[in-house]
């Protein structure tokens, strides 16, 4: 008769009364994985039994958020998911997911996987029934990434991914909670909860005022200097003249008081004295005033470019804010009044037109870069800017082109020298304010007087319309960084630039 065996004291209790109760029920005790491979004995100690072999894939899930918490309404917050198959066998038929929470909306491509941005459609896949992976070999993992806008609402934002595999242990698949913000909210926030359509589900037009941005100490320095330079666009107003005093009537003469004395009579035969008359101061010599100096800059448009942005903002498919920045580009003046360019203005505006025209083309095969990594670098030197004698344009004799023409004042001066100065910050917004400051103001065609001076009008009105759409994009820039804010539209921006365009055709009519 077999011997009863003794119990295993250096096993815990529990471990102890969880077998007790499989033998009383007659259930076989489980085998351990590879996983499984210590256990706690009452007195703390660790036994470390030898590793079994596994004979299966065992997929490790990892999710993160960054920011992880304290996220306001606006936020932009990055996501990211890892399934690595740390088992023995390969990991098939796949399929991964995480539903997209109620408070927060996915952010137009930005949806990555192992590395390579993908289209809309498999972010909406990823986000509904979730997306096959295939096969995932041992030692090997799959990534994902996205980004979503974080939307009003006070509850925390929760991210569940689901993992599921043929044949697979999925362990470590823990959902990310990621907190709001418990602080009392700023006008700021208010206001972009207010704006979070138009922040996220691109209107039609924007016509509603963007959210209330506050600067710091540096920035209104900044700001403030390029309000001043850009203060010559607005329309003059003439002061009011106070209204004209009434002239009291003269007045009615009275009678002529006596005289105290009588006149002397002169004697007779004696000639009346001569009134003398002063001689009449000599003439200087007619000295030429002197001609006054300035830093002016010039440049040139022709028909055909004047075509082509009539198609752009005419044709059947609406314009976007950076077709607005690549005719910004060709209104800029860059050389002299003998078309030297001194302070290599035409180099920097050729190679910000080329960044503008990289981005159209990665938008069309898919390519997803920061707006950052179009910003360039600034080659203009504008401490070679020197004033000179202000002259008079001639019509060019080409009746297809037409002279453009902007007088840089002292406030402009100072901030494009700020710029070049401080170049460790020159990013794409200041690129934009430097193309802003080189737009023409003046026109110089054989037209009609009354054609010039329409699109004369049109050019400042597009300039100051402009400048303030600057603004507003500084504040999206500041929540959203990808090039995404590049095809937004503005529908009193588009108007100034057909009225511009249609200005500068009729000068060839």
């Amino acid at each position: 008769m077999p011997q009863p065996k003794e119990p295993e004291f250096e096993a815990s209790a529990d471990m102890r009364l969880v077998e007790l109760q499989r033998s009383e029920l007659g259930i076989a005790a489980p085998k351990r994985g590879a996983w499984e491979s210590h256990t706690m004995t009452e007195g703390g100690t660790v036994e470390v039994e030898p590793p079994q072999q596994l004979n299966s894939a065992v997929l490790s899930v990892e999710a993160t958020a960054t920011p992880p918490s304290g996220v306001i309404p606006g936020a932009i917050v990055t996501l990211g998911m890892s399934i690595a198959n740390e088992g023995a066998l390969a990991a098939r038929n796949v399929c991964a997911g995480a539903p997209l929470p109620g408070g927060a909306t996915y952010r137009n491509g930005s949806f990555v996987r192992d590395g390579r941005p993908q289209l809309d459609d498999a972010a909406d896949e990823f986000f509904g029934s979730a997306t096959l992976v295939g096969t995932i070999e041992p030692g090997m993992r799959a990534t994902f990434l996205w980004k979503i806008g974080v939307r009003l609402g006070n509850k925390p934002l929760v991210i569940a991914p689901v993992v599921t595999g043929e044949d697979t242990a999925v362990v470590g698949a823990q959902p990310v909670i990621i907190s709001r913000k418990a602080e009392t909210q700023t006008g700021f926030a208010s206001e972009v909860q207010r704006f979070d359509r138009a922040l996220y589900d691109e209107p039609a037009t924007h016509t509603e005022e963007l959210p209330i941005y506050e600067l710091d100490e540096e920035e209104t320095i900044e700001y403030e200097a390029a309000q001043s330079a850009l203060a010559p666009l607005a329309e003059y107003q003439p002061g009011i003249e106070p209204p004209l005093q009434p002239v009291p009537p003269p007045a009615q003469p009275g009678e002529p008081m006596p005289p105290s004395q009588p006149a002397p009579v002169p004697e007779p035969g004696e000639p009346e004295p001569e009134p003398y008359v002063p001689e009449p101061p000599e003439q200087p010599p007619d000295v030429e005033p002197a001609a006054r100096e300035a830093v002016v800059l010039y440049g040139r448009m022709d028909r055909p470019s004047i075509a082509y942005f009539e198609r752009i903002f005419t044709g059947s498919k609406a314009p976007t804010l950076l077709n607005h920045f690549i005719l910004g580009g060709a209104l800029a003046c860059t050389r002299s009044f003998d078309g030297e360019d001194v302070a290599g203005l035409k180099a920097h505006m050729d190679a910000q037109g080329q960044l503008l025209q990289r981005i159209v083309l990665h938008e069309k095969i898919g390519k997803k870069e920061p707006i950052a990594e179009y910003a360039g670098k600034m080659l203009a030197r504008v401490d070679q800017f020197a004033p000179g004698a202000v002259r008079e344009s001639v019509p060019p004799d080409d009746p297809n082109i037409v002279l453009l023409d902007v007088e840089l004042e002292t406030p402009t001066l100072g901030v494009l020298r700020k710029m070049q100065e401080d170049s460790a910050r020159w990013d794409f917004t200041k690129a934009r304010q430097l193309t802003l400051a080189l737009q023409a103001r003046h026109i110089v065609a054989k037209a009609p007087s009354e054609k010039i001076e329409a699109a004369e009008t049109a050019l400042r009105v597009y300039a100051q319309t402009a400048a303030t759409q600057l603004q507003r994009f500084f504040v999206r820039m500041r929540i959203d960084r990808t090039t995404g804010l590049l095809f937004a539209r503005d529908e009193t921006l588009d108007a100034a630039a057909r009225s511009l365009v249609a200005a500068l055709s009729a000068l060839f009519t």
